[in-house]
């Protein structure tokens, strides 16, 4: 018997910058998907040499655009300066300082950067955050970690020498300059950067030389963020035009993402891509897609981690 396929139901994935539709197919018939050799041979290795998979670069960069767009802004007092400031993003780096011998292993240092945000996370409410590891010339690895969090800059550098500290990792510098306190941290506030989100999505989804053995993920983010970019919304066929009318008369610029050309020459939509800006939002305001975005933004301002419910089916 011949496959043939039934558009059933319409799946969403509402981004901070787009909403992407794609459609939910029940085939009928002798239908067998192709195998996907290639994903399945990176299933088997899971060294990833310290780089991003393009599938990893894109989540990488709708965490980040969230983390910016759901950043409210915060006035903080400056002692120093003697003044109030306004705050939203801040970017930090932290550093492991020379060591006598073989620099640490990504185990170890996955293991000081989960005792850092678990530590502020208890102590600073820290919130929501995007980190992406990296590494020096001289195979130090090094971590960029954004947040919307407010963390003064000494907080950060004790909290961190106080971890490398008690691991250990502080003995060759204390040797070499009588101090366990290293210039191990840098942290910027980036609220004045115009295009925010794309100078910092660009910014870390960089992808360098390998880092030999290194295996585990190169990135990562907040719980609440992580729920944020997996949401997903079914629509049943019925009620697509409904749904979709706001989106169509708001006129956002859209893309079609389409299969290889196959035998025949014919290629396919596989799912279309509605670009929103700040304002493109605001023009479907009251719209069930609107909701699903509002609510995902009330989510991640809250100190609520519960988990965050967009699925079924409208």
């Amino acid at each position: 018997m011949e496959a043939t396929c039934l558009v059933t139901d319409y799946r969403f994935k509402v981004n901070a910058r787009n909403i992407i539709l794609t459609e939910v197919k029940e085939w009928i018939g002798d239908y067998k998907p192709k195998e996907r050799k290639k994903q399945n041979e990176n299933l088997k290795n899971n060294k990833t040499k310290g780089k991003l998979s393009p599938n990893a670069i894109k989540r990488l960069k709708r965490s980040v655009n969230w983390l910016i767009l759901a950043a409210s802004s915060k006035t903080t007092f400056s002692l120093k300066a003697n003044r109030n400031f306004k705050f939203k993003i801040n970017f930090m780096t932290l550093t492991i300082p020379p060591q006598d011998q073989d620099q640490i292993s990504e185990k170890q240092f996955k293991e000081l950067l989960n005792t850092f945000l678990t530590y502020h996370r208890k102590y600073s409410k820290l919130n929501n955050y995007v980190w992406k590891i990296e590494q020096h010339k001289d195979g130090r690895y090094h971590i960029h970690l954004s947040s919307d969090t407010f963390i003064h800059h000494k907080s950060v550098r004790d909290s961190w020498n106080s971890i490398l500290r008690k691991n250990g990792f502080l003995e060759y510098h204390y040797a070499k300059f009588q101090n366990f306190s290293p210039p191990s941290t840098e942290i910027k506030s980036v609220q004045k950067v115009r295009n925010l989100g794309a100078y910092m999505a660009k910014y870390m989804s960089k992808n360098e030389k390998d880092i030999p053995n290194f295996r585990g993920r190169v990135w990562g983010c907040s719980l609440k963020i992580s729920r944020a970019i997996d949401n997903s919304t079914m629509v049943s066929a019925d009620r697509i035009h409904e749904v979709m009318h706001p989106v169509y008369q708001s006129k956002v610029e859209t893309l079609y993402i389409e299969t290889p050309k196959n035998e025949m020459g014919k290629s396919f939509t596989v799912a279309q891509v509605f670009l929103f800006n700040t304002a493109d939002w605001v023009k479907i305001q009251g719209s069930f897609l609107y909701g699903i975005f509002r609510d995902i933004v009330i989510y991640l301002r809250s100190g609520d981690v519960t988990q965050l419910t967009t699925e079924g089916l409208y």
